[in-house]
């Protein structure tokens, strides 16, 4: 009898033993598994952005521009839809539109450095490029990159790899930019989403350099801008609005045509 009782308590010994060793085991199994997927989504990241390219700003840390010290002086005076639809017809902004690339904004390969270079969103779905046209003169691509709550435009030079970002004091980005008839300045404009604001920026584009140098910009809280086009290389027409609305939610209400001289 007692050496029954022995034994049952060296095999109640051994259970509790081998129970609190499989407890005291690391769970290697589920661990790897975890880590694999973390490694897998940080190298999709990390390609993600070296393929890409892009460079984002501190968004954050850019205040807010009313009165630039480079301000732009622009004479404004009224003109008429014909008037306005003529310079239109004679302007013409150099921008070439790949239909494909456009219906594919988040996953495109564009030429630069005479390599093929593709753009795709990160893996949260942030930090997507957007490709909004080709300025030939120039030889830029014009791209969206928006993050979380801003968006902003910039130009990526096909030859060189360089990326000039167009000014603006929004969360919104630039419109397309306007080239002048001579090529040796670029306006970008931009609205604000909520207020009735507009920023101008002006550029002077250095062709011997290959550089697109930030010059002077306007602000204003009278209107909104819908489109700017060159009449001359000294004066531009704008189309202008208060908000939008409508039964559809994207009229233009209060729209009007400006002529600007820039002095």
């Amino acid at each position: 009898m007692k050496k029954t009782q022995v034994y049952i308590i060296l095999l109640l010994f051994t259970i509790i033993s081998c129970r609190n060793n499989e407890q005291d085991k690391p769970k290697t199994s589920v661990d790897n598994s975890l880590i694999e997927r973390n490694n897998e989504s940080t190298l999709v990241k990390e390609n993600t952005q070296i393929i890409s390219s892009t460079k984002t700003s501190k968004f954050s840390e850019r205040p807010k521009i009313i009165e630039n010290k480079n301000k732009l002086e622009i004479k404004f005076s009224k003109i008429n839809s014909t008037d306005y639809l003529e310079y239109n017809q004679n302007y013409s902004n150099r921008i070439t539109i790949d239909t494909i690339l456009i219906n594919n904004p988040q996953n495109f390969t564009l030429v630069v450095e005479n390599a093929k270079k593709r753009f795709v969103c990160d893996v949260d779905n942030n930090n997507c490029n957007y490709y909004k046209g080709y300025l030939v003169p120039l030889n830029k691509y014009i791209l969206t990159n928006c993050g979380k709550s801003y968006c902003e435009t910039y130009l990526l030079d096909k030859n060189t790899g360089t990326q000039d970002y167009l000014e603006s004091p929004f969360d919104s980005e630039c419109e397309i930019p306007s080239l002048s008839p001579n090529e040796n300045k670029l306006i970008a404009f931009s609205s604000s989403v909520f207020d009735k604001e507009s920023y101008i920026a002006l550029y002077k584009n250095d062709s011997e350099n290959k550089k697109l140098d930030f010059k002077k910009s306007f602000y204003t809280s009278d209107w909104r801008i819908k489109e700017i086009i060159w009449i001359d290389n000294n004066s531009i027409a704008l189309k202008v609005f208060d908000k939008y609305g409508g039964k559809t939610g994207d009229g233009l209400i209060n729209s009007q045509y400006l002529k600007g001289e820039i002095e």
